[in-house]
């Protein structure tokens, strides 16, 4: 399979691209500035969204197409944009270019991926599954949610194969490593530092979610206009720190209260594809790696 990846030189794309050529299949991906370094199975060309040119280019003779692409102003995803139109434009309409392209190609499947900050609000009464009520507090947020609302006109007219994986926040191990989710926290427990523990959330491992976007790459379920939330549990700071005081012997002095989680996010919809997530294994496996790079 030959699938078109935007976002292929960020976290995500990174281990998606390791995931699919794993696998036998060949990507091409976009790269903004210089060229990376050549990888077996991978074509890289310039591009970004919201170009024209450079959108059909990627997805011409694809056979799937997965959007992990976000284009931010600044160093944050959640720094709020200082031109809202123009960031609309680029991550929304550039989607939905993306999306009117891969349709008129004959594009056989499309994974676009969402963000759990379509959530940032919730309904005390009601099920934080995927049947819930968008309700985002950013502009991050409101762009995925809005994308979400073209994947359900595409996919359930049935005008394109087309799904929105929707990941909470993403963990693993970085490039730069300073990127990298409780990388403070390491640093500051091998320094025996204090440290807060009152924190905590929603997390999926990245190597997981390249494995769900895998899983709707090939399933052979109906999966066109759906949403499926992607997440391995709730891990508190406390818990995270625990599993660093084991592996380093830290004695940094813990303050705050272990926080639980208000509310469980469900993800029955894909593990009825078969997708199964990690768990603290794998959780385990990048603190200690944190560690050893730290």
């Amino acid at each position: 399979m030959l699938v078109a990846l935007t976002g292929g030189t960020g976290f995500v794309g990174r281990h998606t691209i390791s995931r699919l050529t794993a696998n036998g299949h060949t990507v091409r991906t976009w790269y903004r500035r210089d060229p990376p370094e050549p990888i077996s199975g991978v074509e890289w060309i310039p591009g970004q969204l919201d170009d024209p040119d450079a959108t059909r280019s990627l997805i011409e003779g694809c056979d799937a197409v997965v959007h992990t692409a976000v284009a931010r102003q600044g160093q944050s995803f959640m720094r709020e944009p200082d031109d809202p139109i123009n960031y609309f434009q680029t991550n929304v309409v550039g989607s939905l270019r993306l999306i009117a392209e891969s349709e008129a190609a004959g594009v056989k499947r499309f994974v676009f991926i969402s963000s759990g900050t379509v959530h940032q609000h919730v309904a005390d009464d009601l099920p934080l599954d995927e049947r819930h009520p968008l309700w985002p507090s950013s502009m991050y947020g409101a762009s995925k949610a809005s994308v979400e609302t073209l994947v359900h006109a595409y996919g359930l007219s049935d005008r394109l194969n087309i799904a929105t994986l929707r990941p909470v926040s993403i963990v693993g191990v970085d490039n730069p490593i300073e990127h990298s989710k409780w990388f403070g926290l390491v640093r500051a427990m091998k320094a025996n530092e204090p440290v807060d523990i009152s924190g905590g959330g929603k997390v999926v491992p990245v190597d997981d979610l390249a494995r769900a976007i895998d899983c709707l790459l090939n399933t052979d379920q109906p999966i066109a206009g759906q949403t499926y939330n992607c997440s391995a549990g709730f891990y508190s700071t406390h818990t995270i720190a625990t599993m660093i005081r084991e592996i380093t012997g830290s004695k940094s002095e813990w303050t705050g209260t272990e926080k639980t989680s208000a509310r469980e996010l469900h993800t029955d919809k894909i593990e009825q594809l078969g997708m199964r997530f990690s768990g603290n294994d794998e959780i385990h496996r990048i603190i200690e790696s944190l560690v050893q790079q730290s």
